[in-house]
């Protein structure tokens, strides 16, 4: 059985989260990184700053580096690519540019050179970066998401995909049910090793941008990222996630851990902000409601994005990202046409100016 360990850390002191980053290591199967080529994949959803809570923290990056270098990697690869990435991405604000130049890292962008891989009949274009290395390790952070309820570690490697590439998939993967497969088959492609997840400030709410911060004082990792994200999902109070009901389905006791240190059960957040539990979609696959779906008859009681026009500033990034193209900007206002929006929630994913609600 695998083994997750949860850890105590209360600040992003280095010292502190150090410490913890090693006693987790310590207490689960950390790969061999000896003489190897290993890909730290962080979450840079988009290059915020660090108090935002919306990207794996720099001092958890870093401590992650330093502890693969100790344990002798011979080369260590850093990216991520996010969902609206124009140009070279350079995550700049989020400090871990910098923590990669400290370190010595080679910080790489998703979208210099890919290769196509076939999923679940669907061919999706990925980072070579995988092909490269011998380790891949996921650096997660700890946040809820409008879709899929939290966003983890199995789900950071959607990042492996390079930008705006991201967004036809939703129209290939309708619902919570078939994301999550389609997510679960990327993650597998990847080749994963192991899995941290920044949990000292995590986000409530309206994940996994436009949340409020929650300080949580962990840090988790573990062999199984399907097991670090059932931590995930255990502390912030949910009885089920899509991503982990699919994913037992599919290879039943995927999720099964011990707990060498922390349980979380013990753990539980009180008062934590989740997405409500009967937004996340029914988990049906049957031919009728997937038919109504494409023709844009949604069946499983999802919300519609709404638009607080006095919040917009009309950077047309919604618009932009929307996979199904319901959106566009008329009069000052962006309208939505609900025949065709298949309430994937890109576009409250990508508002900068916290301008669109879920409810």
């Amino acid at each position: 059985m695998t083994r997750t360990a949860i850890a105590k850390a209360d600040s992003y002191d280095m010292d502190v989260v150090r410490k913890a980053i090693w006693k987790i290591a310590d207490n689960t199967a950390f790969p061999s990184v000896s003489g190897k080529t290993v890909l730290v994949k962080p979450n840079i959803l988009s290059d915020s700053y660090p108090e935002k809570a919306i990207t794996t923290h720099p001092s958890v990056v870093m401590a992650v580096i330093e502890l693969i270098k100790e344990k002798g990697a011979a080369r260590i690869l850093v990216g991520d690519s996010p969902g609206m990435q124009a140009g070279r991405f350079r995550p700049e604000r989020s400090g871990i540019a910098r923590v990669a130049a400290e370190t010595g890292a080679e910080l790489i962008d998703f979208r210099d050179d890919t290769r196509i891989h076939e999923i679940r009949g669907i061919r999706i274009p990925m980072t070579t970066a995988i092909d490269d290395a011998d380790i891949v390790i996921s650096v997660a952070k700890f946040k809820t998401h409008q879709l899929m309820s939290a966003t983890g570690a199995v789900k950071n490697m959607f990042g492996l995909v390079p930008g705006l590439q991201k967004s036809p998939l939703h129209l290939k993967a309708r619902t919570p049910e078939t994301f999550s497969a389609l997510l679960i088959g990327i993650f597998r492609e990847a080749h994963v090793d192991y899995a941290f997840m920044d949990a000292i400030e995590g986000m409530e709410g309206s994940g996994p941008t436009n949340g409020q911060p929650r300080h949580i004082g962990l840090l988790i990792g573990g062999e199984n990222a399907f097991a670090v994200d059932k931590a995930e999902a255990a502390i912030m109070g949910y009885s089920s996630v899509p991503l982990l009901d699919k994913a037992e389905a599919m290879m039943p006791g995927i999720t099964e851990t011990e707990y060498p240190l922390l349980r979380p059960e013990d753990l539980v957040i009180s008062g934590f902000k989740r997405i409500p539990e009967g937004r996340k979609g029914t988990m049906r696959t049957l031919f009728i409601p997937n038919l109504l779906s494409r023709i844009g008859i949604q069946t499983d009681g999802r919300p519609y994005p709404t638009f607080m026009h006095d919040r917009c500033r009309h950077c047309m990034k919604c618009v932009s990202i929307c996979p199904a193209k319901a959106l566009r900007m008329k009069g000052n206002k962006v309208h939505i046409r609900r025949s065709r929006c298949i309430r994937c929630y890109c576009c409250h994913e990508m508002c900068p100016f916290d301008a669109i609600r879920i409810k």
